[in-house]
């Protein structure tokens, strides 16, 4: 059985807890005591219960940046271990799963592991900057045993729009999401992708407040994309798609449970059989799209190519 590390937790998210729950099960009597998060002590009772684990891996160690916290997470989702540094985690575990969403961070907390090739699970972007992009481009490879991004792609109603929706005839996707593009831009666009692919000729910020973002992503076959995010919106988050055949379709990230579990459960397989459900050139592709959008927000909206992170000429 494959022993797993995890790294937590910042503000505004839960993953440790949930994540780590989907390995080991959960005490419903810690979790209501222990864990700030209404939404997971909504979910894991309801669609867990404590029937529903994965049980080919473990999570067996936890860092956190707060021995209190740590200690909340660990009696919550039956870790049994708590190391010091995260650091510790090497020759402890198998691989890591670095469950928050401060992509300013992650480079750092990342290199470690990268630097002895351990098999990595990074929560959505993967770093804040065109420059940690090419050194962690530099760690890693297509062959490396990295996986990133959000479970919106593994929902049942992502699948559900593929096998339904006529995707050519769609003229435009407008989707609202709570936080900041930066950190839950892949919440809506990991949604997309799948369906859309990549080929995008440009994104621009359309921003004209720090604290909400608002994302053009302007594809080559001429699909218009408009994603906003607002702190503090109330869920769920989702997107629309319009036709000019077609009623428009709404696409919402509320199967919450389900789509964390078939997330990790590719990650482990990868781990295991060294088969990826997302390839690296799509993780780092769609890192750039969310890097260009924040680029072009402190750019003052220029048009910025996804492929170069450049302004367009």
């Amino acid at each position: 059985m494959l022993k797993l590390g995890i790294i937590g937790l910042n503000e505004g998210n839960g993953h440790p807890f949930s994540y780590a729950a989907i390995f080991n099960g959960y005490d419903p009597q810690e979790l209501q005591k222990r864990c700030p998060f209404a939404l997971i002590k909504e979910y894991l009772p309801r669609d867990h219960r404590n029937e529903n684990a994965l049980t080919s891996a473990k999570v067996t160690h936890i860092w956190t940046q707060d021995k209190k916290i740590s200690e909340d997470v660990a009696k919550v989702s039956l870790i049994p271990n708590i190391v010091d540094n995260y650091t510790d985690l090497i020759g402890k575990v198998d691989a890591v799963i670095l469950a928050r969403d401060d992509p300013w961070n992650h480079l750092e907390m990342a290199r470690p592991f990268l630097e002895e090739k351990m098999p990595i699970f990074i929560d959505k972007q993967l770093v804040a900057t065109k420059d940690e992009l090419k050194k962690i481009m530099a760690l890693t490879g297509p062959a490396y045993p990295l996986m990133a991004g959000s479970p919106m792609r593994f929902t049942r109603d992502v699948a559900l729009a593929k096998d339904s929706l006529r995707l050519d005839k769609v003229k435009t996707i407008h989707g609202v999401s709570r936080v900041s593009w930066l950190r839950y831009g892949h919440h809506l666009f990991e949604g997309i992708a799948p369906l859309w692919g990549l080929d995008i000729e440009w994104v621009r910020s359309l921003s004209e407040r720090e604290d909400h973002d608002i994302v053009q992503i302007h594809y080559c076959s001429g699909l218009n994309i408009i994603l906003e995010f607002i702190p503090d919106v109330l869920l769920p988050i989702q997107f629309t798609t319009y036709s000019n055949t077609d009623k428009a379709r709404s696409v919402p990230f509320e199967d919450f449970f389900y789509s964390f579990r078939e997330m990790l459960k590719a990650f482990v397989n990868m781990v295991e059989t060294g088969k990826k459900t997302i390839s690296y050139e799509e993780i780092i592709d769609i890192a750039k799209v969310v890097l260009a959008g924040d680029i072009s927000k402190k750019e003052q909206g220029a048009l910025i190519n996804p492929k170069t992170l450049e302004p367009l000429n």
